[in-house]
């Protein structure tokens, strides 16, 4: 039989929050108890991420593993430092610190950059009306006399909850209600007049993070927007880690849809709340995200996803009762999510095209979508084709040793001058890592000042930023100036691991313009989308072949394109019939079966071009 595990408890500092349980690791102690811990290997043990420090224990912990031995420093591992996926109570009772970089933090995130506006033609429409009074005169019930108000046919449908609490409202009302219609379905019955109420959300769930918007549906403006850590990834900060994850024991797809339903209703409750609206006041709802988030939140298992060859189980546009995935808003509206291309490519990057409109332009266009799994489509009104690059969580600093996301005490940006690193970083404190677009300057820099070769191998390690105590590393920060009191550096294995992901995203765009009877210079607009696009310096991702080096003026900052063409598809039914005509243009392009790609990416991974 297997061994009994012993009741725990954790303080866990600064939050001052005690999470009782059997005795897992502290990384699964602190995911149950919602306690903000990175853990971007999804507690492989492969990142060091989830340091923390054992400030008193009252029992048994396990002996250091050879992973911790491996990714602590001797100071670190005699001051009591932790991998909390590794470190695991016995017994008893500990009080944990989890130090500033080690903790989730809220990110930067960018606004849609091209123009979301399009005539409103909502799906739900309200329609104002009095009712007769029932008498003997007029003995029908009260639905046929609501109907026959409307002018609707008999067979014009009702939803249970509506047709449960329609006697009492008409009465309540003195038989003054609006009626909200979705299509020929009944949703609400409300008292008075309305109908200037009726308001939308449009969502795009995102591998690492999860943006929200509110919209008034009969003016089509936004107003309210709010956003939120995917909090899925403290199981893992890569899709095929999630999908692995979800497929291990059923309850863990249910834990993960949970985790989704959970963040999107807090950040409807926090959109509401910004505007003075009620929850129930939001009747329609449009969400977007790659294949793999697309199934979770709708509670499909993702398996069959990650196994050649790559089949989703629904790819058509599909609506929901929004009480059936649990969500925060008028139980009756509906939940839409909008078709998928193929393979890991999802609704967002559908979204990213109705809001570039790329389809409709004679010119060859490039839309990148820079994330764990980045995007890319290229094409025009002719075809589209469409391709997954894994280039994995690097561009958003994991799997670097001083790497973090885009939040406050990243370094963003980089430039090295008389050998001098002069830095920036969000909100211009002390830094504490590095974040992805910072990564891209500082590997353009090391490059262009020669620092490093072309296969990121450091030139002389007697460079006077360069420390070789074991592993050669540049410093980018000395220890007594950072917010970490740490020194941020990066070693050769870090930069290997960016060219890695460029390499990939630049074989994506290569194959397909190739598959497309284009040289990549033939490319006349490039799109960078989603915040992490909007950051990046564009002649440094030029010279490290992240995009095409084409004219400055042709390169546009799209930002947030996914919940912007969401948007687009919830302000107008219109806009969402087009889906089909859209997608017939889209030829998805299945990059790991191609014949060039073995050879495509190997040559994609070295820095080649210019210097200057």
């Amino acid at each position: 039989m297997p061994e009994e595990k012993s009741s725990v408890s954790v303080m866990f500092e600064p939050d001052g929050k005690v999470v009782s349980g059997t005795s897992d690791t502290l990384l699964e102690l602190a995911l149950n108890g919602n306690v903000s811990l990175r853990g971007e290997c999804g507690g492989a043990g492969t990142c060091g991420k989830c340091r923390v420090q054992i400030i008193r224990h009252y029992g048994s912990l396990n002996e250091l593993t050879r992973t911790e031995e491996e990714k602590l420093s001797d100071d670190e591992i005699k001051d009591g430092y932790r991998l909390a996926c590794q470190a695991k109570i016995l017994s008893g009772n500990c009080t944990v610190y989890i130090p500033p970089g080690s903790r989730s933090a809220k990110r930067e995130i960018s606004a849609v950059g091209l123009d979301e506006d399009v005539t409103p033609e909502p799906a739900v429409k309200k329609i104002h009306i009095h009712i007769g009074k029932s008498s003997f005169s007029d003995i029908r019930p009260d639905l046929e006399r609501l109907r026959s108000e409307l002018r609707c046919p008999k067979e014009t449908e009702i939803s249970l909850g509506t047709l449960t609490e329609l006697p009492k409202i008409l009465r309540k009302s003195g038989w003054d209600v609006t009626v909200g219609m979705y299509g020929n379905r009944i949703i609400s019955v409300e008292p008075g007049d309305t109908t200037e109420e009726i308001f939308g959300i449009s969502v795009d769930i995102g591998s690492s993070k999860v943006i929200c918007h509110l919209v008034n549906l009969i003016t089509g403006e936004t107003i309210a927007r709010a956003n939120a850590e995917n909090p899925q990834v403290m199981y893992g900060e890569d899709i095929v880690s999630r999908i692995t994850y979800a497929s291990r024991k059923p309850e863990n797809l249910g834990k993960l849809r949970r985790l989704i339903a959970d963040t999107i209703n807090f950040l409807i409750d926090s959109v509401c709340r910004q505007s003075g609206i009620s929850p129930e006041s939001v009747y329609d709802m449009v969400f977007v995200g790659n294949s793999v988030m697309h199934h979770i939140f709708l509670g499909i298992t993702p398996k069959y996803i990650g196994v050649a060859p790559f089949i989703p189980a629904v790819g058509d546009l599909v609506s929901f009762p929004a009480k059936d995935l649990s969500l925060n808003m008028n139980g009756e509206g509906l939940v839409t999510a909008i078709p998928l291309i193929g393979g890991y490519i999802g609704s967002d990057a559908v979204a990213n095209l109705l809001i570039t409109k790329i389809y409709e332009q004679d010119e060859i266009s490039l839309v990148i979508d820079i994330g764990t799994n980045s995007e890319i489509l290229l094409g025009n009104s002719e075809k589209i084709l469409a391709c997954s690059a894994p280039s994995g969580p690097s561009f958003e600093g994991a799997h670097i040793s001083s790497g973090m996301k885009a939040v406050s005490g990243a370094i963003e940006s980089v430039k090295i001058e008389d050998g001098n690193v002069i830095y920036r970083t969000i909100d211009d404190v002390k830094p504490k890592g590095i974040c992805g677009s910072g990564v891209i300057d500082l590997v353009a820099e090391l490059y262009r000042e020669k620092i490093i070769t072309g296969t990121g191998k450091f030139r002389d390690l007697s460079h006077p930023k360069i420390k070789v105590d074991g592993v050669p590393e540049f410093v980018i920060e000395e220890s007594f100036d950072t917010g970490n009191n740490g020194d941020i550096t990066i070693t050769e294995k870090d930069i290997n691991e960016f060219l890695l992901a460029k390499g990939s995203l630049k074989t994506g765009w290569t194959i397909l313009a190739e598959k497309f009877g284009i040289e990549p210079s033939q490319i006349k607009k490039v799109y960078l989308a989603g915040s992490f696009g909007t950051h990046v310096n564009i002649e440094n991702a030029v010279i490290l072949d992240i995009i095409p080096g084409i004219k400055r003026e042709n390169i546009v900052f799209a930002g947030e394109t996914a919940v912007g063409g969401a948007k687009i598809a919830l302000k107008s039914v219109h806009e969402r019939r087009k889906l089909e005509k859209i997608l017939e243009k889209v030829e998805y392009i299945e990059l790991s079966v191609e014949k060039s790609f073995n050879r495509r990416y190997i040559r994609s991974i070295p820095i080649s071009r210019d210097k200057n």
